[in-house]
């Protein structure tokens, strides 16, 4: 019974490590202008994709077509 109590403190542990690294890297600073500007161009393409491909906006389509994806996955 310790063995498992010890197993899954051990897994929280873990997983609570690793928020705290992915919490901290992902509000970092960015490098450089470069990479400034990639950031928000890439979050623009969320947004718009997040706008586009809304579940309301999908109700009545057929999903992706070939034109889009071209589009967003370069």
């Amino acid at each position: 019974m310790a063995t498992l109590i010890a197993l899954f403190a051990g897994l929280a542990a873990l997983v609570a490590g690793l928020a705290v690294y992915l919490h901290r890297r992902h509000r970092r600073p960015t490098e450089n202008i470069d990479g400034v500007l990639a950031e928000q161009e890439r979050l623009a393409q969320l947004r718009a994709l997040r706008s586009s491909y809304s579940s309301i906006a999908m109700h009545s389509t057929h999903g992706l077509t070939t034109d889009d994806l071209g589009r967003y996955h370069r």
